[in-house]
């Protein structure tokens, strides 16, 4: 059963994290042009800082009341539904690399993608320079948030009632953490929550969502950058170039 440690961290996730990605937001929202690709990585190293320590400290209390890592999805087992899930996986990857040399002749497309990302246009990187920090954010938000959400709050709300509004209820939770997106971004990232529900229980584990999660991060990145004009330059960056 739960314990009060595991209901300060469930506390945590359900307000902790929405409420750092709003003010987040807000920030970059008010930020001035020169000044955003600074305070877009500072964000960054916040959402990487804060993810891994509050998985750190999930999987500490989770240890120290000897409970399997089982539980948490954590094992990867050989069965039809993993290798189904890959091959799916396969199949979609193969599908967006042949598509994406289309983005840089089809201006129709290239601007369906900007209307996509426009919500969160100055959280994405605008340059390749940009883009190894923000993989770092992806990579951390596939591992780090499924853990949570499709890890440890469903084991949390599984236990106060049956598995399928358990698991709908963090998926919904999942959602309003991307409130900063608006209305739209929570329906659609909640969508998403039930996708990588839906995976994790084929699959047998959570590693595959966490890979797939990852992916879809690093290729919105991918996209932002190659469809958004350039910003003003860093001052930072700028500088290092003209001391080199």
């Amino acid at each position: 059963m739960p314990t009060l440690a595991d209901h300060l961290l469930v506390l945590i996730i359900v307000v902790g994290l929405p409420l750092r990605a709003w003010l987040g937001m807000r920030t970059l929202k008010a930020a001035p042009a020169a000044e955003l690709p600074r305070v877009r990585r500072r964000l960054w190293r916040r959402a990487i800082l804060s993810q891994w320590l509050l998985v750190t400290v999930v999987s500490v209390v989770w240890w120290q009341a000897h409970r399997s890592p089982v539980t948490l999805g954590l094992a990867l087992r050989p069965t039809a539904g993993l290798a189904g899930v890959l091959v799916g996986l396969a199949t979609i990857v193969s599908l967006v690399i042949r598509q994406r040399g289309a983005l840089d002749t089809d201006e129709a497309l290239r601007e369906r993608v900007r209307a996509r990302l426009a919500p969160v246009e100055r959280l994405l990187p605008r340059s390749r320079g940009e883009f190894p920090a923000f993989a770092l954010l992806a990579v951390t938000a596939g591992l780090c948030e499924e853990f949570l959400f499709r890890g440890y709050l469903l084991w949390y709300t599984a236990h106060w009632m049956p598995f399928l509004p358990a698991a709908g209820l963090q998926a919904l939770v999942f959602g309003v953490c991307h409130l900063y997106q608006g209305g739209r971004g929570i329906v659609l990232t909640g969508i998403a929550g039930v996708f990588f529900t839906g995976v994790t229980l084929v699959s047998g584990s959570l590693w595959p969502a966490m890979l797939i999660h990852a992916l879809m991060d690093l290729h919105a990145g991918d996209l932002a950058r190659r469809v958004f004009p350039p910003e003003l330059p860093d001052p930072d960056e700028a500088g290092a170039r003209a001391s080199a």
